[in-house]
């Protein structure tokens, strides 16, 4: 089984995605969650932003998870896939694959969830290949649970709830 959260910086994902993991843990002894900023750093950071940049991470992102769930391991995997050529072919690849869409307004990404700073720095024109910014936001398509985390971040235990639920784990 694998749960991929998609969403853009700030919208909840690891958040999520940790919470998940800690309530699943339990059950499921062969879990694994993948963050796709430690993803990146496995990676030795040896890639930008760019769309070029993002496919090819995408592309060895979702090549690892499936490897690692063709050997029997669970994954929690939070991390925006950018292209829905990857969104596809995970959902078409990956046995048990679950795509759960976290969307928020993106006025509240920028004005209360820009933890990273980087909505300000992208507004700013400091830096570029900001998906929501210069990179448009494209919603994944087929998707099997959309969540709406737009209000606070306290109903995390409800949004677990859902998932679990929605998944039947």
């Amino acid at each position: 089984m694998v749960i991929w959260l998609i969403g853009i910086s700030g919208s909840g994902k690891t958040t999520i995605g940790k919470k998940l993991y800690n309530n699943l843990k339990k059950k499921h002894k062969n879990l694994l969650y993948i963050d796709g900023d430690d993803f990146r750093e496995l990676m030795n950071n040896d890639l930008g932003y760019s769309l070029e940049d993002r496919n090819k991470n995408a592309h060895r992102l979702t090549r690892i998870v499936k490897y690692i769930s063709d050997s029997g391991i669970n994954i929690i995997c939070a991390a925006n896939l950018t292209s829905q050529k990857y969104r596809t072919w995970a959902k078409k690849n990956i046995n048990n694959y679950y795509q759960i869409y976290i969307k928020v307004n993106k006025n509240i990404l920028i004005s209360k969830r820009d933890y990273k700073g980087i909505y300000k720095k992208a507004l700013d024109n400091k830096i570029r290949n900001v998906v929501g910014i210069d990179i448009k936001n494209i919603k994944p398509l087929n998707n099997d649970l959309e969540i709406d985390n737009s209000k606070n971040m306290d109903n995390i235990n409800n949004i677990v709830q859902l998932i679990t639920k929605k998944i039947k784990l």
